[in-house]
């Protein structure tokens, strides 16, 4: 390693003379690393003192490696420029021919992003070796003097949002407690109540909603759903206070400021600090470094390394750096996030193959991209066991760039970076630590499989006393009469009965199932018994069909079907009673002494009626016997109640810069809804329906001007009501007509 003096002695010696010209850059950093001589300046003065500093003629060993903050340097302005709209391959050959080897490994860019603007002018990059905590490369920015892109501000200990990049901290939070890799989460549209403000309704980077979705790989693919359902199962302050003693030096605001969005990267955090806490990934739970002072309780004590060693104008050493050691994580826990974050084929489905965070001759690299919402901070934080390095673009006046995300932007300078640090290290393994057990699980639910489970397998692995039984319930067989289509009874004739399997879906899936294509459609499992054979077979000449038992009706009148027939028939009446099991009786129309075969019985006025009853059917033979049928029914006439409570009336919204507005509707209703219709201005069509609750929705904005929203509501007995009418406002983006 090339060790670079950070302050030399001809510089201490004009220090003694005119010792406040130092604060004027051309004096004092007449070469090259700027920030990080800042950085180191800043060290020393914490250490001895500026008078020491200045005065002492003090020799400084640092842990810059001056190559490898060269190719940092240069290979960061050079993809820079690709996504500013330069010709890609005039750059990296401008680049190489320049001496900036990196930019070799530069992946080429989407087809869509080639020759296109999207307005990023900065960049700042960390490389550590984890083992050591020393920071071997530390870019701030493009250009130390560029004042257009505030070039003297070292992005790399700045606070920005660091999107995706957070998630780690939340999950392995969630797997301290207890939790596997193996865990379940449903990525689907989802409302997460928040009390007193209106529901956080988190959307996935590609809009789209992915079902099933295993810890392993949600993590690994970055669905921010599943990451916002293992923040409120781990809990905010929890994770927070994971960040702070894994070197997160941010975040101090009070946990009850940060919300929901913390999983997504909605607090801010440095570069240098992300890089830092990445590395007690790297080290299996330690943290190595240099002792501090903590921020405050529960903060790290430990501190990345930049002086090696200190020694005076005599040569006596004053400091020597001795690694100090810090067990956060255990081991164990520690590799089921590097095995998670090197887990290549896992993020294929999001990332594809081959993608930036993969490194060449398939060595193992654990990474994690980050993308802000509104794409003003791009990151990329990842490692192998030898080097650690971080990633960070966009613009310093924190000004948005154009639909770039980390894969894209920060990505491939990561990539890039490490395949140059790397390309005389032999490659490495993440070796697995003892006290982990493999097995096998169901690959869609993550629970162990039954005997008899049809579901594609696969391994995962477990800290021992945290592996799931034999259960996996999400494939079931089920026998169906495969004449009707319904669940057999012990009346269903054996030779018409057949095991199906069947994949079984929470209640919260069912829009995402019905939005599937169809043939992409799982099939669902039966619901109805077969009730063609069995006990009523032998009674089916007295029966009612219709209503339903235990449904709900209402409006003005309803038919009652069925049979009344057979036997010793003399006529049949309906009754009905309030309640489960009435003790007075209110017939319904007149006797009928015609039988009746699957038809219309009687016409039952409900004018009077509500609540639950029971409706019975009696036909009375000529010799006074009585056959009897009987159902539930609940009458309903009380409309449900529906109010918009987001978005607020009179909001404004700005196209290109809000994605999207939620609309939030609260339904109430005395026994059960069945839909919510959301309509927008005068279209006779809803653009969106939801069935089951949270009735939320997001309406992409694609269009300025007023827009107005109502919600429609039907209950399970056909009664209707509707909301209010908000109306909002779109207007373009500034410089946009």
């Amino acid at each position: 390693m090339v060790r670079q003096g950070c302050i030399t002695e001809a510089q201490a010696a004009k220090a003694k003379v005119e010792p406040w010209r130092l604060a004027s850059p051309t004096e004092q950093f007449n070469f090259k690393a700027p920030h990080f001589s800042v950085y180191v300046r800043n060290e020393l003065e914490k250490m001895f003192g500026a008078d020491m500093v200045y005065r002492g003629g003090l020799r400084v060993y640092t842990t810059l490696d001056y190559n490898l903050q060269q190719q940092a340097e240069c290979v960061a302005r050079a993809q820079i420029r690709r996504l500013s709209g330069e010709d890609e391959q005039k750059v990296i050959e401008e680049a190489v021919a320049s001496g900036c080897e990196a930019a070799r490994y530069l992946p080429p860019l989407r087809a869509a992003s080639r020759g296109k603007d999207h307005y990023v002018t900065n960049a700042a990059i960390v490389v550590l070796r984890p083992g050591t905590a020393e920071i071997l490369a530390m870019v701030g920015s493009l250009d130390y003097w560029n004042e257009a892109i505030a070039g003297r501000y070292n992005a790399a200990l700045g606070l920005r949002q660091p999107g995706s990049a957070f998630k780690p901290f939340t999950y392995i939070t969630l797997l301290s407690q207890g939790y596997t890799p193996a865990q379940l989460f449903w990525d689907v549209r989802t409302a997460f109540q928040q009390p007193g403000q209106p529901p956080y309704v988190p959307e996935n980077y590609d809009r789209k909603y992915h079902g099933p979705q295993r810890l392993r790989l949600a993590l690994a693919r970055s669905y921010n759903i599943p990451a916002v359902a293992a923040l409120q199962l781990a809990g905010v302050d929890n994770v927070i206070r994971t960040a702070h003693r894994m070197g997160i030096n941010s975040l101090g605001r009070g946990t009850g400021y940060y919300g929901l969005s913390l999983t997504l990267g909605g607090g801010e955090v440095s570069l240098l600090d992300m890089a830092y806490a990445y590395s007690v990934f790297a080290n299996y739970g330690k943290m190595i470094g240099k002792p501090t002072t903590p921020k405050g309780p529960g903060y790290r004590d430990l501190d990345p390394v930049a002086i090696l060693r200190v020694e005076d104008r005599h040569g006596r050493v004053l400091y020597e750096y001795q690694p100090r050691e810090r067990q956060i994580l255990s081991p164990q826990l520690a590799y089921l996030m590097i095995s998670i974050l090197s887990d290549r084929q896992a993020r294929w489905a999001a990332f594809g193959h081959p993608n930036s965070l993969e490194l060449s001759k398939n060595r193992p690299a654990a990474a994690k991209t980050g993308t802000t919402n509104d794409f003003r901070d791009n990151w990329c934080v990842g490692f192998t066991p030898q080097i650690l390095t971080g990633v960070w673009i966009g613009n310093s006046d924190n000004s948005e760039m154009a639909n770039l995300p980390g894969s894209e932007g920060a990505a491939p300078i990561w990539h890039a970076v490490m395949e140059y640090a790397h390309k005389d290290l032999e490659i490495l393994p993440f070796p697995r630590p003892e006290g982990l057990v493999e097995k096998e699980i169901c690959a869609t639910s993550g629970e162990i499989p039954t005997e008899d489970c049809p579901c594609p397998r696969t391994k995962e692995l477990f800290i021992p006393g945290t592996e799931p039984q034999p259960s996996c319930n999400f494939y079931q067989k089920l026998r169906v009469n495969r004449e009707t289509g319904r669940l057999c009874t012990i009346f269903t004739p054996p030779e018409l009965c057949e095991e199906r399997v069947y994949e079984v879906y929470p209640p919260e899936a069912a829009d995402w199932l019905a939005s599937l294509p169809e043939d992409q459609r799982p099939p669902l499992p039966p619901t109805e018994y077969d009730t063609i054979y069995g006990p009523v077979l032998a009674d089916a000449d007295v029966i009612i069909t219709e209503p339903q038992p235990y449904s709900y009706i209402g409006g003005e009148m309803v038919p009652i079907v069925g049979s009344a027939k057979g036997g010793d028939f003399a006529f049949y009446r309906i009754a009905v009673g309030k309640g489960l099991n009435p003790t007075e009786w209110i017939q319904i129309g007149p006797d009928h002494y015609n039988q009746v075969d699957r038809n219309v019985l009687e016409y039952w006025h409900l004018a009077g009626f509500e609540g639950l009853y029971t409706l019975q059917l009696i036909v009375v033979d000529h010799s006074q016997a009585v056959r009897q049928y009987a159902i539930q029914v609940t009458v309903d006439h009380t409309p449900p109640m529906v109010k918009l409570t987001n978005p607020e009336p009179g909001k404004e919204y700005t196209l290109g810069k809000d994605e999207w507005v939620n609309v939030n509707a609260d339904v109430q209703d005395n026994y059960a809804i069945a839909r919510v219709e959301f309509y927008r201005n005068d279209e006779e069509q809803p653009f969106a329906v939801r069935t089951i609750p949270p009735y939320n929705v997001n309406w992409w904005i694609k269009e300025v001007g007023e827009q107005r929203f109502r919600a429609v509501v039907y209950d399970a007995a056909g009664n209707r009501a509707e909301s209010e009418v908000v109306k909002i406002k779109v207007k373009p983006k500034e410089g946009q007509p």
